[in-house]
């Protein structure tokens, strides 16, 4: 048989003599609060709405709560964990919010910590064209979701990597080296690298330098050029940082056909 826990009226619940501090990134602030049922019956406590102090508050915002969703026993005591979540925008600070029990305010101080969160859409991206020189430009979305300015980066050069080649360097290093050890091996392994490997590819946002605001996006252009040590019968893959995302290339080898 399944009891149903009625919700308690917050006057029948004591939060002790402590501020409550909830400190983290604006969407996922959290911390602690001791409870205690004074009521003589087993009740939930799901959340309690907050209300502005006259000091440096939230006071634009409405509908804040601290999200708790627990069950207290008569004259229980428990140690609950509380979340709230404000705005992705809301700027780094201290905020000074209170709960009213009784008609007696309780602080509660919302620690919003800087946060730089940014998104990229899309993140992969298909080529066709591998020649020396050839020059690829592709366009994506950044959005700011974090509450301080985003400055977009200037990757200057990348690098652009033939997995084959790798394979056949180790291939051709094991089938012509194994019998001369392990040193030997990777001696030519290495050189074959050395020699096959492509230089950097040079690369550039057109964008780069401006500023996303907190909450704004802004269509971006990244553009690079096969480096002159490419092959054009070649793929190659490509890997660009950008902030903590990462931009994936696949660039296919594209001859047109020779007609007779």
């Amino acid at each position: 048989m399944i009891t149903k826990v009625p919700n308690a009226p917050i006057e029948n619940i004591d939060f002790g003599d402590e501020t409550i501090i909830l400190n983290g990134a604006p969407t996922k602030l959290s911390g602690t609060v001791q409870l205690r049922n004074t009521d003589k019956t087993n009740t939930r406590v799901r959340y309690i709405g907050l209300k502005p102090t006259t000091s440096k508050s939230l006071n634009k915002l409405s509908d804040i709560s601290l999200y708790m969703n627990t069950k207290l026993r008569a004259g229980e005591t428990k140690l609950q964990s509380l979340t709230v979540s404000l705005p992705l925008e809301t700027p780094p600070g201290t905020y000074h919010q209170f709960i009213e029990i009784k008609g007696k305010k309780k602080q509660v101080q919302l620690v919003v910590q800087p946060s730089i969160n940014v998104a990229v859409q899309p993140n992969e991206f298909t080529l066709q064209g591998t020649a020396p020189g050839t020059k690829h430009s592709v366009s994506f979305t950044v959005l700011n979701r974090g509450n301080l300015d985003f400055q977009i980066p200037n990757p200057k050069h990348v690098a652009a990597l033939d997995m084959d080649m790798l394979c056949r360097a180790f291939g051709f290093g094991v089938r012509d080296r194994k019998a001369n050890g392990f040193n030997a091996t990777m001696d030519q392994i290495t050189q074959h690298i050395k020699e096959q490997l492509p230089n950097w590819a040079s690369a550039k946002i057109a964008e780069a330098g401006q500023i996303i605001k907190p909450g704004k996006q802004m269509l971006v252009t990244f553009s690079f050029v096969m480096p002159k040590e490419a092959q054009a019968d070649n793929d190659y893959d490509l890997n660009v940082r950008f902030w903590d995302q990462e931009l994936s290339f696949v660039i296919k080898s594209h001859q047109e056909p020779k007609i007779t």
